[in-house]
């Protein structure tokens, strides 16, 4: 068996079979001793290596950093964007280390963790962050990548999504077939990756020619289940709605569908929805969602070659400036648009 599959069989993530078999820290340690504990009678105690990470062994340390957890605890993107930046890291020979920092935490201590992993750098994972939370990282001595947020107005190396490209091109898609009045669905939860998708729905609109109507932006709750009672309320407002609407993330827009479906509204008949992020069970639903794709595995692979040239610049003294990278995002056709 691969090890992707053995940890489906242990109804873990690879991410974290992976921490597991090389004594890493970020998995609690019952679960730690139960999947030892079935390794060992599964036939793969060879897998398990002993002791903890040598002093020889480069380390980078992939920091999530937890501000509320309303996005993060509702899809832990951070853990499937680990395998692809383990991966690439060892292929490098670097191990990868992850901790988590809550924003409500003793951040001396958290520094003290990160003395105690001595990590030749950091990749931090910034999707709840906003502008005052990066700043107590700023001093630190350890070189370091900031992961899904831009900062542009501060002064560090980041790898982000083009957050408005996805948007232009669902907006774009939308057009081109053929509708005019497009609404947008907007988490009440505010992180600047959502900031910026708005951002590029408006600029969109205005590209194209399009009424921008605020009464066709609706804020909702960010989740299935919330987003899907908010647009219960909406319809019973009776109120006109347009013939499409885009999404803050699939989370929403596969609520909305639920909401729709079930007040008599036929996706994509009467209204076309698309997503955002094409998470896993976007391809599942029916109808399967039209959503604007992340690709994962490069995302991850690029923070870690960000981190290594900056490793790699400190250690050579050479002068450093910042640098901003944007990720493309893909239009993903399915089932929930079509043509008017």
């Amino acid at each position: 068996m691969t090890n992707r599959e053995i940890a489906k069989s242990l109804h873990i993530s690879p991410a974290a079979l992976s921490l597991i078999l090389n004594n890493k820290h970020g998995v609690s340690d019952k679960t730690r001793s139960d999947v030892l504990s079935k390794l060992v009678s599964m036939g793969y105690g060879n897998l398990i290596k002993s002791g903890a990470t040598t002093n020889e062994e480069k380390t980078i340390c992939f920091v999530v950093y937890v501000k509320h957890g309303k996005i993060l605890n509702q899809h832990p993107f951070f853990l499937l964007l680990m395998e692809s930046i383990e991966l690439h890291a060892r292929e490098n020979g670097y191990s990868v280390t992850l901790l988590t920092i809550q924003a409500s935490s003793d951040l001396e201590e958290s520094r003290r963790s990160l003395e105690r992993i001595k990590p030749e750098g950091m990749i931090i994972f910034a999707t709840e962050m906003l502008d005052e939370d990066i700043e107590p990282f700023i001093s630190l001595s350890i070189p370091y990548v900031v992961l899904d947020n831009d900062f542009p107005t501060i002064d560090v190396n980041t790898v982000s999504i083009n957050n408005e490209l996805g948007t232009f091109q669902a907006i774009e898609y939308l057009i081109s077939r053929g509708h005019n009045e497009i609404g947008y669905l907007e988490s009440e939860d505010y992180i600047a990756s959502f900031g910026e998708r708005r951002d590029g729905y408006a600029n969109a609109m205005q590209h194209f020619n399009k009424v921008l109507s605020r009464e066709n932006t609706y804020k909702v709750q960010f989740s299935e289940e919330g987003s899907y009672q908010d647009i219960l309320q909406i319809i019973k407002r009776k109120r006109k709605l347009p013939t499409a609407f885009v999404c803050d993330d699939d989370t929403i827009a596969i609520g909305a569908i639920r909401a729709f479906i079930q007040s008599g509204y036929s996706i994509p008949d009467d209204i076309s929805i698309i997503g955002f992020n094409d998470r896993p069970n976007a391809a599942l639903i029916s109808p399967s969602l039209t959503t604007i794709n992340v690709p994962k595995a490069s995302f991850g692979t690029c923070a870690v070659n960000s981190l290594i040239s900056l490793i790699s610049k400190r250690k050579s003294g050479h002068s450093e400036r910042s640098v901003k990278l944007r990720i493309g995002t893909q239009l993903i056709i399915r089932d929930t648009v079509r043509s008017i």
